[in-house]
């Protein structure tokens, strides 16, 4: 059995895992697959999205967004791989600070400090889990190695004693409308997702929702309450109709 990485994956990381598990270098993300991909002993499939701390803090809603791609390929089982350590900033209820090993040294020093409060991101970390992505957490792209070889060689186990458990059961998560990521992609339209969600689910489609008059599009249910003359004109004055 071998570990599949994408290309972009740092060497260090691979000539690690090398040294007990056989890996193999192929364009994974292009294939919408995560960092690392392999099979476990009843034949299902693994994948290891690897993110650096500063990165999750930087842009928890990027990282989810992809997340959410990578959880509609098919794999039977993903797994969000953290790499590096936080803390919460004392006094401070909205930051969190970041800490690295400093080069050449045993120690460790201050990273960046974002504007993210340590609960949110302890509470973003948990509902990932609830819809069926595994957290690991590790300090360093060494203990990343290490990490990813236990994962591979315990998916190869056919016998897990403890709690009696293997594969996390994963929430459904409803696949993006195109027709609603176009209305809200119009600039300068004002629509959200839960406007081009009613729209849509009213009309059909971005086209046939665009084509309709003022006062249709004013009256349709956004939740409840209507559309509304305003927000209307708005969207088709963006589109380029003359209202």
């Amino acid at each position: 059995m071998t570990i599949l990485l994408d290309v972009f994956e740092p060497d260090q990381i691979e000539l690690l895992i090398r040294q007990s598990t056989p890996v193999e270098r192929i364009s994974l993300n292009a294939k919408g697959i995560a960092d690392y991909f392999f099979y476990a002993c009843d034949g299902h499939r693994i994948q290891i999205e690897r993110k650096q701390t500063d990165e999750v803090l930087g842009g928890m809603d990027k990282v989810e967004e992809q997340l959410r791609r990578e959880l509609d390929n098919g794999v039977e089982e993903t797994i969000l791989l953290v790499e590096g350590v936080c803390e919460p900033v004392f006094g401070l209820k909205i930051a969190t600070q970041t800490w690295r090993k400093a080069k050449g040294k045993n120690i460790l020093v201050p990273g960046r400090t974002y504007n993210c409060s340590y609960t949110g991101y302890k509470a973003w970390q948990n509902q990932l889990d609830k819809a069926g992505v595994t957290i690991v957490e590790t300090f360093d792209y060494t203990a990343t190695a290490m990490t990813i070889v236990a994962l591979f060689q315990n998916a190869q186990k056919s016998e897990h004693k403890t709690l009696r458990r293997y594969i996390k059961d994963r929430i459904y998560i409803e696949s993006y409308n195109p027709h609603v990521l176009t209305l809200m992609g119009i600039k300068n339209g004002g629509v959200g997702e839960e406007a081009g969600k009613a729209l849509i689910d009213r009309y059909g489609t971005a086209h046939y929702t665009l084509m309709q008059s003022l006062d249709e599009l004013a009256e349709t249910l956004v939740g409840e309450k209507k559309f509304g003359i305003k927000r209307a004109g708005k969207l088709l004055k963006a589109f380029g109709r003359n209202t």
